[in-house]
């Protein structure tokens, strides 16, 4: 997930090192919680399952700093991955968190077809200079193998669908790339309606519906994130494969429009996909994306008032950064025991959405924290076998019985 538009205007303003002070009546929200299972239980769980199941995030905008930064582009050389760096996302982080695996999205500076292929050249690049540590992968199969052999698999994924275009050569030239993930709009587009944009096909259009079917048999994941709950309808009533949500949470839980509605969610589970719950605060809690807002329409206003005076801007945006409202692990946790209960178990995973964001949930900062979370909920009683799952187990079946469908459509129409 990239930031909306003003709340870019806003961050440049900002101190680039986020601040963690947050106000008394905030910490007065914190819930006190009395669990089953003790710290050093929960502990010596989770070092078990990572052992046997690492975690497989479910979305990665690593490439930002390639390709949307101020010094972009740039290359290995000017940020590296190989040591700890200014980001979300770094080998040594990585390993840290128990990563087995990043839904890696893939894109270049501009929209044009040779941007996208350099940015296809840079992740060769990253593999092939840090190829002790990391692997490419096309399939569920090479993921499996990627683990036994020790690297972090990189899965080729796509965000912002509208490099597509109109026609369906492109998706089948990506596929052959390596495209193995597609979010079906980011904002509105030629396929579907975005969840935070205007509406023009009240769900996805004809050729949505076409490129539904074009995936389902190439055996690309269908990513809704970011598309509104009537796109989210109008593709699991057509797509003959399981779906999945790459970095989205719970509506009920936080009433915004980049979550899920149970309704969505229920029908989720008779596709047999999966939803990828994501570390994005301001989907977490809506006090998060309140604050969000009211800082949009504070800058605007001192802009207004001050139209010549950064340092009076600096000085009112910080303060208003400094009263950010906490959201913790348990708050990310809470979305996790919401989503079982109405679903259950095999259709949950995890998604950081790490270097796509700009602010975090204190305790899952980057891609170290994993253990984190997964420590908050065996503590709350989930079991190993179920851990397990979330990690990276569901995310494989779901990825095979893409695959497995794909295979079946292409026998009876080559």
């Amino acid at each position: 997930m990239k930031v909306r538009p003003k709340q870019k205007i806003v961050m440049k303003f900002l101190s680039t090192i986020l601040l963690y002070t947050l106000s008394l009546s905030a910490f007065s929200q914190v819930v006190q919680r009395t669990y089953p299972v003790s710290d050093d239980q929960a502990s010596v769980l989770i070092k078990k399952v990572l052992k046997v199941s690492p975690v497989v995030d479910g979305h990665n905008d690593l490439f930002i700093h390639y390709f949307d930064c101020k010094s972009c582009p740039r290359g290995l050389t000017d940020y590296r991955i190989d040591t700890l760096n200014s980001g979300h996302t770094d080998i040594p982080r990585m390993r840290k968190g128990g990563v087995g695996g990043l839904l890696l999205n893939i894109f270049g500076r501009e929209r044009t077809e040779q941007s996208y292929m350099e940015a296809w050249t840079l992740l060769r690049q990253i593999e092939k200079d840090y190829g002790s540590d990391l692997k490419i992968v096309k399939s569920s199969s090479e993921m499996k193998s990627a683990f036994k052999e020790g690297k972090i698999a990189l899965l080729p994924s796509l965000e912002g669908a509208v490099r597509l275009g109109e026609n369906l050569e492109l998706i089948n030239k990506y596929y052959n790339l390596g495209l193995r993930s597609v979010t079906f709009a980011y904002s509105t587009n030629l396929l579907a309606d975005g969840s935070d944009d205007t509406t023009k096909y009240n769900g996805i259009s004809t050729f949505g519906k076409e490129m539904v079917a074009e995936m389902n048999k190439l055996g690309v994941l269908i990513d809704m994130s970011h598309i509104s709950a009537k796109a989210m309808d109008d593709i699991l009533a057509t797509s003959k494969a399981p779906v999945i949500f790459s970095h989205s949470n719970a509506r009920t839980l936080c009433d915004v429009n980049r979550n899920v509605p149970d309704s969505i969610l229920k029908k989720l589970k008779e596709n047999r996909g999966m939803i990828m719950l994501t570390f994005v605060p301001y989907f977490v809690k809506k006090e998060h994306m309140q604050w969000l807002d009211e800082g949009d329409a504070l800058y605007y206003k001192t802009l207004n008032d001050y139209p010549d005076d950064s340092l009076k801007m600096e000085s009112i945006m910080t303060r208003w950064e400094n009263s950010e409202p906490m959201v913790t692990v348990a708050d990310m946790a809470d979305h996790f025991d919401y989503v079982k209960k109405l679903i259950g178990v095999d259709h949950i995973g995890m998604a950081g959405d790490y270097d796509g964001i700009q602010f975090t949930i204190k305790g899952l900062e980057d891609v170290s924290c994993y253990p984190n979370l997964l420590e908050e909920l065996a503590k709350r009683g989930w079991k190993e076998d179920e851990l397990r799952k979330i990690t990276s187990e569901n995310f494989l079946r779901v990825f095979k019985e893409v695959e497995k469908q794909a295979f079946a459509i292409q026998k009876t129409k080559p």
